[in-house]
């Protein structure tokens, strides 16, 4: 069995709009709470697109599209 080739990390979610909602503890830019914001660098590419799932997800539930 061949392994399938490592798929390339996705760009980093920021928006630039770097400000932590004080009550879910995500940044109203990305969705990501410090600690997500601090790991992305030494995520592998399959943790970050599964971190910009969970993200989507997120995004949902606060109604933000």
């Amino acid at each position: 069995m061949i392994d399938d080739p490592p798929s390339p990390a996705p760009p980093s979610p920021c928006t630039k709009v770097c400000s932590i909602d004080r009550h879910t503890g995500w940044c109203l830019g990305c969705f990501r709470t410090g600690e997500e914001i601090g790991a992305w660098p030494m995520l592998d590419a399959a943790g970050k697109w599964a971190l910009l799932e969970r993200l989507a997800e997120r995004r949902q539930r606060a109604g933000a599209g």
